[in-house]
């Protein structure tokens, strides 16, 4: 009796099949005015460099599967924007970020997910105060 053969891993799907999409927003169960939290967002993405292999040491574009990735992340709080963080086409599939935020009222807490493709991802979640 033959050996199983090893399962092929699994073949990453071309960006123009990749589901996108919706972005998402956590903050901490338990919130106290002045303190630092972490907010975590969240989006469903490819990340392509729009690259080819040559050989094992050169690349050149690939016309068939052009660069598609977040390029931009903006954190707001209330009205005002807090962070924001250019990325580039080096970032995962479905990338998770998170980023330090000072609970110092309560207020709306709004991330967007902007695409090289110009697309906008936003999702929203409001900050109250749940521990003294």
């Amino acid at each position: 009796m033959e050996p199983p053969k090893p399962e092929p891993p699994v073949a990453r799907l071309p960006a123009s099949e990749y589901p996108r999409g919706p972005a998402r927003l956590r903050l901490p169960r338990r919130i106290m005015k002045g303190e630092v939290i972490r907010v975590q967002a969240k989006v469903r993405h490819p990340s392509r460099t729009g690259l080819r292999m040559l050989d094992e040491h050169r690349f050149a574009p690939d016309p068939d599967n052009p660069a598609v990735y977040i390029r931009l992340l903006e954190v707001f709080y209330g009205e005002t924007k807090v962070a924001w963080y250019e990325m580039s086409s080096a970032l995962s599939d479905d990338p998770i970020v998170t980023c330090p935020l000072k609970a110092t009222s309560e207020a709306p807490v709004r991330v967007v997910f902007t695409s090289s493709e110009g697309k906008t991802y936003e999702a929203v979640a409001s900050l109250r105060f749940t521990a003294s």
